[in-house]
């Protein structure tokens, strides 16, 4: 068995200890207390060699001393001796640990070597961290963790959070109250155990509903996607948020988690493909984790919405629509039969205004839980995915402020139960359930949600995961990193000519051309046909249409020749060379607009194919879309929509036509490959898409 299987096999150890080592000093009693707090039920040994009690627990003096290779272990010790006792616990037979210590590759050069020297000592121990937090996991009540808290079991179900930001985590543990939260895993700098391997253990546990993810970088993408496929395949919706998309945030990654950033277009691409949908906050993310764990994911993006406010329901229907979320009214014979319950102020509509006297011995009033799930479940019969009630309830005080809100609220269980959807209670303002209350809705199966803005967000992060997973797709092939990487320092460039031949030996269509010296242009402009266009070859100049070297519509023998020597002239003052080669390229008839092809790489991600507006006005027209390699259909067909392209669209099929040929030669050559442009692709008025300008970039040997 590979190490990363035995260490994954470890990692089960570790999230799910029979017995847990505290290896330290003061620093282990907070969690240690945290464990005995939440009920852990496991062994906990403590491994002090100066120290004969810690937490008022006698102490052990060594790791071989313990009676037992111990499942999980905290390692709360400088860095140098971290490394050490990894290897002692390797060597021991242990499950896994959680390296506490920061002082490794986020410092640069200086760490790196110590981060390497903690990789092999921990053979196949699963190591979580350097630099990180650690684990927790509220169903036993275990914290292999670098600081005490406030956690509390979730329940049967819970929610998994796995992130390289330990501090994300402690706020959220510590503070939001309410929350089924499963397990809690901070990865730090990820030296052994990535997120890959943290998503397929959570999988590992049924109690898992769904999986957030915080990220700032990655290594492995091809093993991250496979676990996220994994997660999709099984059912299990994931979210994410993702940091370090700017320059300056890049400095504040690396010097944090020294992660490999991931540029955004390129972080979008991977989680369109392995189907993970993106919240914009902590806040939201918790808010959206709440709703999937306790209601599960709804089937689409219809919503049913009840107020106690006009004024709400107005808001409603100016934000819904922007969060892809549709308001459906109710079917009609249901509709007749609400308005026979309600009373005549109250409008039959979604959202609907439940304006309910607090008592009435003559109709419906908010006392009638029963009734008012009957209504409730008339509003949403047929025309829903998911019903959410927004209000805020004042807390518990000795006049029951609360109680009058609590049987409309006990409805939405009804309504959940008989139409089989999602439901929620959302708080308009971020305190505007009580933490009790929140537990209370929680057991009825209701999702107590905080905050308007958060969640309208969480049910639109729900209901766009809902529609994909109603997709049926195949798993997507492994993308392209595990190609033997070579030094980019001695690269290549092939000229217009070479490049534009190799690409159609792919299927690329180009137009016809003659390479041809200052003695041959006129000739080959004559075989060509005019009217041509006359460009510079060059394997040194990569804009030559900014520097001269590109002249278009010659239509006779002196126009071409005039041109041959203007571009000679600019070559010689742009570089003091005078040029050896021009290409003579038929002009393409018909041409109503242009498009950019391209290969770039990432080595956490491969290869990626770039298509979007082209000519010599790309760079300021910035509209583009990216599809990871191997190509997958539907994203490659969803990039040209993104682009402004149906499949109505002039020159629709022939584009996707040439990113494949574009996508093929770059799989056949992704060793040596660094980056590739097909500038500008032109469309004709027939349809046809022709590559005027192609660009390769290789590396040595």
């Amino acid at each position: 068995m590979s190490t990363r299987l035995n260490r994954r096999d470890n990692l089960k150890r570790l999230l799910r200890p029979r017995h847990i080592a505290y290896i330290g000093g003061s620093q282990v009693e907070g969690p240690i207390q945290a464990s005995r707090n939440a009920g852990y039920g496991g062994e906990i040994w403590i491994v002090n060699p100066v120290r004969d009690e810690i937490a008022g627990q006698a102490t052990y003096a060594s790791i071989d001393a313990l009676p037992q290779a111990p499942d999980a272990a905290l390692v709360a010790l400088s860095p140098q001796r971290s490394v050490e006792v990894v290897a002692e616990l390797a060597s021991v037979g242990a499950g896994g640990a959680v390296c506490m210590a920061a002082g490794f590759a986020e410092l640069g050069a200086s760490g790196l070597n110590l981060q390497q020297q903690l990789c092999v000592a921990a053979g196949d121990l699963a190591v979580v961290g350097p630099n990180c937090m650690g684990v927790l996991n509220l169903f036993e009540g275990a914290a292999i963790w670098g600081s005490g808290g406030h956690i509390k079991a979730p329940g049967t179900q819970g929610a998994a959070i796995i992130s390289q930001s330990g501090a994300f985590l402690y706020g959220i543990t510590n503070v939001e109250q309410g929350f089924p939260l499963g397990y809690a895993i901070s990865t730090g700098n990820q030296a052994v155990i990535d997120m890959a391997d943290c998503i397929e253990a959570v999988l590992a546990d049924n109690r898992v509903r769904t999986i957030g993810l915080y990220l700032e970088g990655l290594d492995d993408g091809a093993a991250l996607g496979r676990a996220c496929w994994h997660a999709f395949e099984k059912g299990i919706p994931l979210i994410a948020m993702k940091g370090g998309d700017t320059a300056e945030a890049e400095k504040v990654v690396r010097s944090h988690t020294s992660a490999m950033i991931v540029e955004r277009d390129l972080w979008l691409a991977f989680a369109e493909r392995f189907r993970l949908v993106e919240v914009s906050t902590p806040k939201a993310m918790v808010e959206t984790l709440k709703l999937l764990t306790v209601g599960g994911i709804p089937d689409g993006n219809r919503l049913t919405a009840i107020t106690h406010s006009g004024g709400l329901n107005s808001l409603i229907v100016a934000r819904a629509p922007a969060h892809g979320l549709q308001l459906n009214q109710p079917r009609p014979d249901n509709a007749r039969r609400m308005r026979g319950q309600l009373p005549e102020v109250v409008p039959v509509a979604n959202p609907l205004d439940l304006n309910l006297p607090w008592s009435s011995k003559k109709g419906m009033s908010l006392q009638d839980g029963a009734q008012i799930g009957d209504c409730l479940t008339d509003l949403a019969d047929g025309v829903a995915d998911i019903a959410t009630m927004f209000l805020d309830v004042p807390p518990p005080d000795d006049i029951g402020s609360d109680q009058d809100w609590y049987p409309s609220m006990e409805a939405m269980a009804k309504v959940s139960k008989t139409l089989g959807i999602p439901v929620a209670v959302a708080g308009i303002l971020p305190e505007g359930l009580d933490p009790a209350l929140r537990r209370h809705l929680t057991g009825l199966g209701i999702a107590p949600l905080l905050g308007f803005s958060d969640a309208l967000e969480a049910l639109s992060v729900a209901a766009h995961l809902g529609q994909i997973h109603q997709l049926e797709s195949d798993r997507p092939a492994d993308l392209l990193t595990d190609y033997e990487s070579v030094d980019p320092v001695s690269t290549t460039l092939l000229d217009e000519a070479e490049s534009k031949t190799v690409l159609a030996a792919c299927g690329l269509v180009t137009s016809r051309f003659i390479v041809a010296s200052l003695d041959q242009v006129t000739n080959a402009a004559i075989k060509t046909g005019f009217p041509v266009a006359l460009k510079l070859l060059s394997q040194e100049i990569s804009h030559k249409a900014k520097m001269g070297g590109v002249h278009l519509g010659l239509d006779s023998e002196q126009m071409v020749e005039a041109a041959a020597q203007a571009i000679n002239k600019s070559a010689l003052d742009y570089h003091g060379k005078p040029v050896e080669r021009f290409l003579v390229e038929a002009m393409i008839d018909s041409p109503i607009d242009e498009y950019i092809i391209g290969i770039k790489r990432q080595a956490a991600l491969g290869l990626a194919l770039m298509i979007g507006r082209g000519g010599i006005e790309v760079e300021n027209l910035n509209r583009h879309a990216t599809v990871l390699l191997p190509l997958v259909e539907t994203d490659l067909v969803n990039a040209l929509r993104k682009i402004g392209l149906q499949e109505h669209s002039p020159g629709f099929a022939a584009l996707l036509d040439a990113a494949r040929s574009v996508a093929t030669y770059a799989i056949e050559n992704q060793r040596h490959l660094l980056s590739l442009d097909v500038n500008p692709v032109i469309v004709c008025a027939n349809g046809d898409a022709i590559a005027a300008d192609a660009l390769i970039e290789l590396t040595l040997e």
